[in-house]
């Protein structure tokens, strides 16, 4: 196995001294092209998956190897093709400081240094494409969460509902949606202002994450409103979580200057049926939680 801890702190060769050693000229000519081609195709992406699919295509047909494997522990990103082998070699892609995850490249037969020399020259080339991909993911991810609580935003939820229920229309799955209004929001705001609204929200935001299960998926739609996919669940066990959101929510005590602010919520409750669309399966649940306010508010209703 060949480590290489800090690949940009090696001078590596001119690729006119590695394409030299090539056999003939015709192979000379191929490598550099080869190269050069990689080099503009990591270009014309910025989707990290599509760069590391890109790069293993190549090397594989450039320097002959059965495996490509890449890992960024931090991120908890981890990519493979082909089979793992006995031999190989290990490069870590750091870059003015910061890791951006650790490639490695096996074969059941030794590599030599001409082998060695072009996975490095092809490895330097995929680093800056990796970290532009990483920041485009980082901002990506920045934008689907909503800055006051801290949560997935609205953006995020029309994402995650149309991929959920194209899961569910193709695996025949269960699928459940709460919408979730905090009670007399607008009083909160006009009689303590938008600082004790902020706060509001954020603790039932808080509330509501810790209380769902690990697999349920909490948005905040918009406003006071939020919104709660809930995949694999039927309508019976998603009143079962609503209801138990809706608890959680009324023992809280918010506490303001000498004042304690009690808090209550009510929720709509739709289930996915076969033909449903995100508009049809949010109107449903829309329409649960207006008759779970006209009935009196702090309460779970559920579509027929």
């Amino acid at each position: 196995m060949i480590g290489l801890p800090k690949l940009q702190s090696r001078k590596l060769p001119s690729l006119s001294v590695i394409a030299n050693q090539a056999k003939n000229s015709v192979e000379r000519e191929a490598l550099i092209q080869a190269i050069q081609n990689l080099s503009m195709e990591l270009q014309q992406t910025l989707v990290l998956e599509q760069l590391l699919d890109i790069f293993c295509e190549q090397v594989i047909n450039i320097v002959p190897c059965q495996s490509v494997h890449y890992l960024d522990e931090n991120k908890g990103i981890e990519w493979n093709t082909g089979t793992q082998q006995k031999h190989r070699c290990d490069y870590h892609l750091n870059l003015e400081g910061a890791s951006f995850g650790k490639l490695s490249c096996t074969r059941e037969y030794p590599f030599s240094a001409i082998d060695l020399q072009i996975v490095e020259w092809l490895v330097a080339i995929l680093i800056y494409p990796v970290r532009n991909a990483m920041l485009y993911k980082e901002a990506l991810s920045a934008s689907k969460i909503d800055a006051l609580t801290g949560i997935d935003n609205r953006m995020c939820y029309d994402e995650t509902i149309t991929r959920e229920i194209a899961k569910a229309r193709r695996h025949n799955n269960e699928l459940s949606l709460l919408i979730i209004d905090i009670d007399h929001f607008k009083t909160f705001n006009d009689k303590y202002g938008h600082i004790v609204g902020d706060k509001v929200l954020k603790t039932v935001a808080k509330e509501l994450k810790n209380t769902l299960r690990n697999t349920d998926q909490l948005f905040r739609y918009g406003g006071e409103e939020f919104a709660v996919i809930l995949s694999s669940t039927q309508a019976d066990m998603a009143h079962d979580i609503a209801e138990r959101l809706r608890f959680a929510i009324s023992q809280l005590a918010l506490e303001h200057v000498d004042e304690i602010l009690s808090l209550t919520i009510s929720i709509g409750n739709s289930a996915y049926h076969k033909g449903d669309t995100s508009l049809s399966l949010f109107k449903k649940a829309d329409d649960a939680l207006y008759l779970a306010k006209n009935n009196g508010r702090n309460r779970v209703e559920t579509a027929a």
